[in-house]
């Protein structure tokens, strides 16, 4: 089995699992197309590409391997046990991809959603990039496969780039998820993060965060979370997320994030149709608590002053 950038640079020893997982399919030969991505199965969270990427390095592949093992979106098949598919529909080559990957939990059918609605496709557009995705592929169903060709049977919608956040972002704890794993044993796998809307008093979700603490610190946090745990959402939290358990808005903590992008899941700016805010790969940086009220917290309006910011190009 082998594993091939698309400029045909030889990728094979930098994924072992992977090669694993694909050893197990159901053919003798096989050609796939997909993009695979590192994937925290603790935090239920993506990984930045760069962690991706820093397997390029031929030492530490098999720790990067179990920290952040990789998840493969498989979004089409060209060849099958002698066999050319490409002449066949879309629709058809990914009922093939189904059938291939039926058993595995590393090679995965990418998520594939019918529509001729360009409201719909936006709308799902903007949840992949506030997860932490780069986008969507759109393709015709009834299009063949066809190598190196730029067309309108497939396009690749991806998201402009706004730039680098320069600062960091002070977010109030809503919830929590339990968590897999190791995760688990400390309570927590995931965090609910909310701004606050000083306009209506109240918390509106804008991440989740599962990165930038030791696993002493996810045990110390758990034990402050305790005494603030509810089992019904707060009269002042705003959230079309239900987390597994959640928090009295108390504790305040410092992220880093990449960027802020458009999201139609969290409640932060969301108004009427427009989407809210999201946090893009966001880290704990530190506890505020000790001199900030959940009030002081990040607002709305400086989260819409800062993605506006963020798009103007740099001088």
């Amino acid at each position: 089995m082998s594993i091939f950038s698309r400029n045909l640079e030889s990728m094979t020893e930098m994924f072992p699992e992977l090669v694993a997982a694909a050893s197990d399919l159901n053919a003798d030969t096989l050609i796939l197309d997909g993009e695979a991505i590192a994937y925290n199965p603790e935090s239920e969270e993506y990984v930045p590409f760069q962690e991706t990427t820093a397997r390029r390095r031929k030492e530490g592949i098999q720790e990067f391997a179990e920290r952040a093992p990789m998840r493969a979106f498989v979004f089409d098949v060209m060849f099958r046990n002698g066999s050319d598919l490409t002449h066949l529909t879309y629709e058809r080559r990914f009922e093939i991809v189904q059938e291939l990957l039926r058993e595995s939990d590393t090679l995965l059918p990418a998520p594939l959603m019918k529509t001729d609605s360009a409201e719909v496709l936006t709308r799902e557009l903007l949840e992949y990039i506030s997860r932490g995705l780069e986008g969507v592929v759109a393709k015709r169903l009834d299009s063949p496969y066809q190598a190196g060709a730029r067309n309108f049977n497939w396009v690749k919608l991806k998201r402009n780039t706004s730039g680098q956040l320069t600062d960091t972002i002070d977010v109030v704890l809503l919830g929590f998820y339990r968590g897999k794993g190791k995760r688990a044993e400390f309570g927590a796998g995931a965090l609910l993060a909310g701004v606050y809307d000083s306009d209506q008093d109240e918390f509106v979700t804008i991440s989740k965060l599962g990165t930038g603490l030791s696993d002493q610190g996810w045990r110390e946090l758990h034990q402050r979370m305790a005494s603030l745990e509810l089992a019904d959402k707060p009269a002042r939290v705003r959230s079309l997320l239900v987390p597994d358990a959640w928090l009295e808005p108390s504790i305040v903590v410092e992220v880093l994030a990449d960027e802020i992008t458009p999201s139609p899941r969290h409640t932060a700016g969301m108004t009427g149709d427009r989407p809210g805010f999201a946090l893009r790969f966001p880290r704990i940086v530190s506890f505020r608590t000790a001199d900030k009220k959940p009030e002081d917290a990040t607002s709305v309006r400086e989260i819409r002053e800062m993605f506006e910011q963020q798009r103007k190009p740099s001088q």
